[in-house]
């Protein structure tokens, strides 16, 4: 089970998704994306892309949850209670030009939203076959509460002019992902031969009864879509 006493954990947790699994939704990935990246909508849609995300076309396809359909009880109790994902999900992909995210908190983000939850969790999955050449995150260990962020470059929010001690780094494999709280700081970094080449989802949790209503969920335990009204669908409408 995960931390709820804090919200500045951070646990990677090997071999969590299955890679064949993840396999065959990279697959997909690699086949959609030059279409539906160029399908922008919108200038939410084109400030996502000049952010290495991703547009709206592209984070809306419910096979990203695939590697979370058929769920067994041993993946669900290590992230309980955080069981239900928010949809759509976050989607990264940047390349060399691309700005990396800098320092934040991932509640530094949700500050920015019109609907925001009280807490939620992050899980980052590499998409790529071996993560340890590609760019990842870096965290700063330790207790914070929420700390300022200000707008910086094309990022809504980062933590400007400070200096965090206790740099923490992870060699990841494929299947693998970093769970992390929405108070943890963190930062792209490079990969070790500097280039910057990643393919990412990044999965935000939350506790069922914290979630929000209207909204679409997929709950890891159900393997489907749902909604705090108890509905349940294959697909999100």
């Amino acid at each position: 089970m995960l931390p709820t006493d804090t919200r500045c954990f951070i646990s990677h947790e090997k071999g969590l998704l299955d890679p064949a699994v993840l396999g065959s939704v990279r697959e997909h990935f690699l086949r959609e994306e030059e279409v539906r990246q160029s399908q922008v909508l919108d200038e939410n849609d084109a400030l996502r892309v000049s952010m290495g995300a991703s547009t709206s076309a592209f984070r809306f396809d419910p096979r990203w949850y695939d590697p979370w359909r058929n769920a067994p009880a041993e993946l669900v109790e290590r992230l309980r209670p955080f069981t239900w994902l928010l949809f759509p999900v976050q989607i990264r992909h940047i390349r060399a030009g691309d700005h990396l995210v800098p320092w934040h908190q991932d509640a530094g983000y949700v500050r920015l939203m019109s609907r925001k939850h009280a807490r939620l969790i992050t899980c980052f999955v590499p998409l790529e076959p071996d993560p340890r050449q590609c760019a990842s995150l870096e965290f700063a260990e330790g207790e914070y509460g929420e700390l300022d962020h200000a707008a910086f470059g094309n990022h809504g929010a980062a933590i400007l002019d400070r200096d965090f001690a206790g740099l923490r780094r992870f060699e990841l494999s494929f299947g693998d992902a970093l769970v992390f709280g929405d108070l943890a700081p963190h930062q792209t970094i490079p990969a070790p031969d500097g280039t910057i080449d990643r393919r990412s989802f990044e999965y935000r949790f939350v506790i069922p009864a914290e979630a929000l209503p209207d909204k679409d969920y997929f709950d890891i335990e159900k393997g489907c879509f749902v909604r705090t009204d108890g509905s349940q669908r294959e697909f999100p409408e």
